[in-house]
């Protein structure tokens, strides 16, 4: 497990464009998140918005066989209205403003969900309790000529101290 001891900072929320994903079978959640982000890319294309960080994916809900979820990137000028780009709707959202408990995880995506769970275990050990949603920045964009090792990608989950810890 690599995700280090979370760091706690108080987020101010920020508006987002994104794709959203309803129950979403997670076995094609590789494609649907490459779909996704074509899209997105298309749409920065024609100037429809300008990135202001990393891509992310926001969860509603822990995934299990199927994930509910928004996948985009943060801006600070807000999309003026939803748009299609080929069959793919792009639309804007936003993160939250909350005290966050961040970490980071190192290597291939296939390791995530063990780093998500030491990670909320960790916040939750501090005598914090998460809340919904959660995302997941991908500060290391992935690629073909990515070494897998190297990918990095930041955890951030909603929290608020636990009242049965004080």
């Amino acid at each position: 497990m690599n995700a280090p001891r979370p760091e706690y900072i108080d987020f101010p929320g920020s508006r987002t464009v994104v794709v959203r994903f309803s129950e979403l079978p997670m076995f094609r959640m590789p494609d649907e998140m490459d779909r996704a982000h074509r899209a997105l890319g298309e749409a920065m294309q024609q100037g429809a918005f300008r990135p202001a960080g990393p891509a992310f994916s926001r969860y509603e809900s822990v995934p299990g066989e199927t994930a509910t979820f928004e996948t985009g990137f943060p801006v600070e000028e807000p999309l003026a209205e939803a748009m299609m780009v080929d069959d793919i709707r792009v639309v804007p959202s936003e993160l939250p403003a909350c005290t966050l408990a961040v970490s980071q995880h190192v290597g291939p995506y296939d390791g995530l969900g063990e780093s998500w769970r030491s990670f909320v275990e960790q916040v939750e050990s501090e005598g914090r309790t998460t809340l919904m949603p959660f995302w997941e920045a991908y500060d290391t964009e992935p690629g073909p000529d990515v070494d897998p090792e190297s990918l990095i990608t930041g955890l951030a989950v909603p929290v608020k101290d636990d009242p049965n810890t004080a």
